[in-house]
């Protein structure tokens, strides 16, 4: 039986939040935390997801194109859910990001991210199942935007959020430090003949609605023409000229992955860097006044591009200082952003956990006193190499899932310490 029924009885009297507020309280490791073997054989795996349908499958994206499915029983299938010809001609290219309806198991609505061929940019796509219970797929597809992207630091992440709308991060492209300002950029800029715009930032959608006719701020879309989406009332620039309504925050270089927490909404960030900082960001579900994370003027707390001062760099320049960071020390290189930890293993509740794609490292963020974060590393037991650790995903009781794109590889989180009360909204 999961947590979830037990707590529903608990609560009536009160001592299912008692019991969840000790275990955040004494939060800690368990010594017998391990990895294990989840799924094997799979393609270039760059991400996983649950439809959170009751159904106790996981679909995991390969990045040549494919969505795979492991179903309940624990096995692979061989038959992939979905196909699509993607543009692979770069690491960082291909099939990125899934995401499902939060009324997947009735509606059978889902959707993805992926590179096209040639330079017709990154697209997000509708597809809707005829039956959503199926493990392979048949019924509509259809393109609901795309945005214009340089050869890589693609993002691709999309990600559904408590309040219906689906974030979508988005790669800032170009050179070194970004020399367009395409990451600060709030408006369509031509470079090169082309109109590049909505690159590095988190965009919010409503793709439960569309737009009749698009107004001249939506630069996903043609303006006065129908579009497959709308702007949700709330978006900061929504109802701001020369601004792109899409936008929800801005400033990252390659926000490869990132996490909603499913327990307040928050964004959790992994922004890749380039110099020698890798950062992982929160914004709060609500937003705020500033919505800017620093790239290219910062990286981290530092001075990103090399005519950059200050020594706190987001204090120089107003923007939003990184939760955590670390360098690219001992052969570091490329932050996996991961997830804030709201599963069955009580001692991780409201630990940040992620990750670095060269050292194979898991790191376990802890937020302390004053609200500072620390993390230790967590030995993942996988060879160093670069792609291994590069996305994290969630079953639907919470289970945490780590993907291995380098050795084709899917692993779950597990210890003896699993707990029969954890946060509500598992369902």
């Amino acid at each position: 039986m999961r947590a979830n029924s037990i707590c529903k009885r608990l609560c009536a009297t009160a001592c299912c939040l008692l019991l969840f507020a000790c275990h955040v309280a004494g939060a800690a490791i368990p010594p017998d935390l391990h990895l294990t073997s989840y799924a094997t054989g799979l393609s270039d795996p760059v991400a996983i997801r649950s439809p959170r349908d009751g159904s106790g499958r996981m679909f995991i994206l390969e990045r040549a194109g494919k969505i795979r499915i492991v179903n309940a029983a624990g096995n692979l299938l061989a038959a992939p859910y979905y196909t699509r010809t993607v543009d692979t001609g770069d690491v960082e290219r291909g099939l990125l990001g899934l995401a499902f309806d939060p009324a997947f198991a009735s509606n059978g609505t889902l959707y993805i991210v992926y590179t096209a061929s040639g330079s017709s940019g990154e697209i997000l796509r509708r597809l809707v199942a005829s039956n959503p219970a199926a493990n392979t797929f048949s019924g509509s597809d259809t393109e609901v935007m795309r945005v214009p992207l340089f050869y890589n630091h693609n993002g691709g992440d999309i990600h559904f959020g408590p309040d219906n709308y689906l974030y979508w991060s988005t790669g800032s492209g170009t050179g070194s430090f970004d020399p367009e300002d395409l990451a600060q950029n709030l408006w369509k800029k031509n470079v090169g003949n082309l109109d590049y715009f909505l690159m590095g930032k988190i965009l919010r959608l409503n793709v439960r609605q569309t737009t009749a006719s698009a107004s001249a701020n939506m630069c996903g879309a043609t303006p006065g023409q129908a579009a497959q989406y709308a702007i949700p009332a709330g978006n900061p620039y929504a109802a701001t000229a020369n601004t792109c309504a899409e936008i929800w925050a801005y400033g990252f270089r390659n926000p490869w992955r990132f996490s909603i927490d499913r327990a307040n909404g928050d964004l959790w960030i992994g922004d890749v860097g380039e110099g020698n900082w890798e950062e992982i960001s929160r914004f709060p579900a609500a937003g705020g006044s500033n919505r800017n994370f620093g790239y290219p003027q910062c990286e981290g707390n530092h001075p990103g591009r090399p005519s950059g001062t200050g020594s706190t760099c987001p204090a120089t320049y107003g923007s939003i200082a990184p939760v955590m960071e670390y360098s690219h020390a001992n052969s570091r290189c490329s932050v996996a952003g991961g997830v804030r930890y709201r599963g069955p293993i009580g001692p991780l509740n409201g630990n940040y956990i992620f990750g670095d794609s060269c050292t194979s490292e898991v790191y376990i963020g802890t937020e302390g006193g004053g609200g500072a974060w620390t993390f230790v590393t967590f030995p993942s037991g996988i060879a160093a190499g670069y792609g291994t650790v590069v996305a994290f995903g969630e079953g639907q009781n919470g289970d945490l899932y780590l993907v291995d794109h380098q050795n084709g590889r899917v692993w779950r989180f597990d210890s003896a310490a699993s707990d029969l009360i954890f946060a509500s909204g598992f369902e």
